[in-house]
């Protein structure tokens, strides 16, 4: 990722501070995001690639499948759950034909049904994974002339908080971006010296000139390699075992 892009991604971040929210639902269901999750954590041990625990030969992680015909009846018909034989055994009542089963170690909360239920009535639109999805070029929202946006990366973060019902805080005091920041690429709080020449760098590039001077330290460095030793487990063959 460029360097130029980068602290542009961190600004809105910096800046948000404390929230006001107001819980709101999103405008419309998105499968990948919203459905696939609840049906990979609850249905896929049963109803997925593995072969040796498939049940009732049903996939519910192929696109072909969850469409089509079960028992005589459409697994999902788009526009319409309750004629959805996937809704309908979700909210079932009987234990002989509710799932997931009584002896599930997962369930479905009654908001991951409304969630379905949803999804079936918007059009039960299916969308692979965003790895395997072609990039598509989208004009900037609306809120792009708030005088709170002051680049693109901002307008699509703003757009989202109106969305979800939040209020972006002021500005934090100088003294508070330093702080935020150094901490968050560095893993350290900033010396005194370089608090003081930020409060003294009066132009408009003063906070961009803070981030690269983090980006070029070499405790930005340690701080990224940290992360990555974590996922790599590095100290359970190197710090705990010793091999």
């Amino acid at each position: 990722m460029s360097r130029n892009v980068i602290p542009l991604l961190l600004q809105p971040l910096l800046f948000l501070g404390s929230l006001s929210v107001l819980a709101a639902p999103p405008a419309t269901v998105d499968f990948a995001r919203d459905i696939r999750p609840i049906l990979s954590d609850t249905c896929y041990h049963c109803h997925g690639p593995d072969q040796e625990n498939q049940q009732a030969d049903l996939r519910l992680d192929l696109k072909q499948s969850l469409y089509q015909k079960h028992d005589g009846q459409v697994l999902v018909l788009p526009g319409d759950a309750k004629k959805s034989l996937l809704y309908q055994r979700i909210t079932a009542t009987d234990p002989a034909v509710a799932m997931p089963p009584e002896e599930a170690q997962v369930r479905l909360s009654s908001e991951q049904k409304e969630l379905i239920k949803n999804w079936i009535e918007e059009g039960a639109v299916w969308k692979d994974h965003w790895a395997f999805e072609a990039p598509v070029q989208v004009s900037l929202p609306k809120v792009a002339s708030d005088p709170w946006v002051s680049n693109e990366i901002d307008a699509f973060v703003l757009a989202k908080m109106k969305e979800r019902g939040i209020t972006p805080s002021k500005v934090a005091s100088k003294e508070k971006l330093i702080r935020r920041v150094t901490l968050d690429l560095t893993g350290l709080p900033p010396t005194q010296q370089e608090v003081t020449a930020f409060l003294e760098d009066d132009s408009t590039e003063a906070y961009q000139r803070v981030v690269r001077r983090l980006l070029d330290s070499d405790r930005y460095g340690e701080r990224m390699a940290m992360q990555w030793l974590d996922v790599a487990r590095y100290a359970d063959t190197n710090g705990y075992q010793t091999d």
